[in-house]
């Protein structure tokens, strides 16, 4: 089965939106952000370690600790932030999993799975970690005004539903 980026990837991704990098914070603690995005800190941390050896992020020492970004998001593609977690191969396997998929002896899928992955990784290298870092905080604001939104609709029809009830038992 394809997977555009493993796991820990997926975790790194999270955290760093659930973090608040895009609001200018200098440093965020892994637990506080772990538990926000409801991620196993353990695990998570890890990760964190290879994005400090792949120089995206730096391990802040002193009272609070935490990490910083190197640079800002705006400058660090998703490609990048992929393959700095999931390595430098990670698009070059068989997308039908075969060991000896190439050029000289292709897949079924290997032509198309070419096309389509120049695209994706243009795409990857066009989008940065700013740009995901600011959707996820447009769709978590959408889904709160949302939910507020039903909520007060729902109060507004439970008070029309008890003082009916109200009415029928006057």
């Amino acid at each position: 089965m394809f997977k555009l980026y493993s796991k820990g990837c997926e975790y790194a991704i999270r955290a760093l939106t659930e973090a608040g990098v895009a609001e200018g914070v200098e440093r965020f603690q892994a637990s506080e952000v772990c538990r926000r995005a409801g991620l196993p800190e353990p695990f998570t941390r890890k990760v964190f370690q290879a994005l400090a050896q792949a120089g995206f992020l730096e391990a802040a020492r002193g009272p609070g600790g935490g990490y910083v970004l190197t640079r800002s998001p705006r400058k660090i593609s998703l490609l990048d932030f992929i393959r700095a977690v999931d390595g430098e191969e990670t698009f070059g396997q068989c997308v039908m999993g075969l060991p000896r998929c190439g050029s000289r002896r292709p897949c079924p899928l290997h032509n198309v799975w070419a096309e389509a992955k120049e695209q994706l990784l243009a795409q990857l290298r066009d989008t940065s970690l700013q740009d995901v870092i600011e959707t996820a905080a447009e769709q978590r604001l959408n889904h709160s005004s949302s939910r507020r939104a039903r909520g007060a609709k729902g109060v507004k029809g439970l008070r029309r539903v008890q003082s009916g009830v109200r009415r029928v038992k006057e």
